[in-house]
């Protein structure tokens, strides 16, 4: 028997920071939303937000743009680069780890150089989902992409969203 496949769509700004807002539906609606309000001085904070308004993690940039920490509410808070792990053992080259909240190391990699796509896999290299930047109209409206998985765990999900994000963020900074 195979596994289901859940489709979100990715709506709002094209900005894994600010204005970005995730749809879809699993077992369960699935909406989440990435705001980072304009700071002229100080620390900024990119706040995630599900379907109902309620905060389920924050951003802590250092100055405007430097990651800082990363709190997902209730459970725990950790540095931002904890999202992002590279140069891990056994760590295929290219991929940035993160560990999920309920334990297990997952990674997000680029499947091809200059790619604006990623690929989800756990460890041991098995893949859970897909990200992929495709232009489409949806029952809500246009997206500029889609994350497909085969997992049903919410809080896996908001690590590999959370993850997705600063991986986005990295690479349209270059870094």
């Amino acid at each position: 028997m195979s596994q289901p496949v859940y489709k979100l769509y990715f709506t709002g700004r094209d900005d894994p920071r600010n204005g970005c807002i995730v749809i879809g539906e699993d077992t369960k609606p699935i909406f989440f939303r990435f705001d980072t309000p304009d700071i002229f001085m100080g620390n900024a904070r990119t706040a995630v937000t599900k379907g109902n308004g309620d905060m389920v993690a924050f951003f802590e940039w250092t100055g405007t743009s430097h990651p800082g920490s990363a709190t997902i509410i209730g459970d725990r808070q950790i540095p931002m680069g904890r999202l992002v792990m590279t140069n891990l053992p056994f760590t295929p080259p290219g991929s940035r780890v993160f560990e999920s909240s309920r334990g297990g190391r997952y990674a997000w990699r680029k499947p091809g150089n200059g790619s604006n796509a990623y690929d989800v896999r756990r460890d041991p290299p098995v893949p859970i989902g897909i990200y992929r930047r495709f232009v489409q109209w949806t029952p809500i409206g246009p997206s500029y992409a889609y994350m497909q998985y085969t997992f049903d765990d919410d809080v896996l999900l908001l690590d590999s969203l959370l993850a997705l994000s600063l991986n986005r963020w990295l690479d349209l900074q270059g870094l």
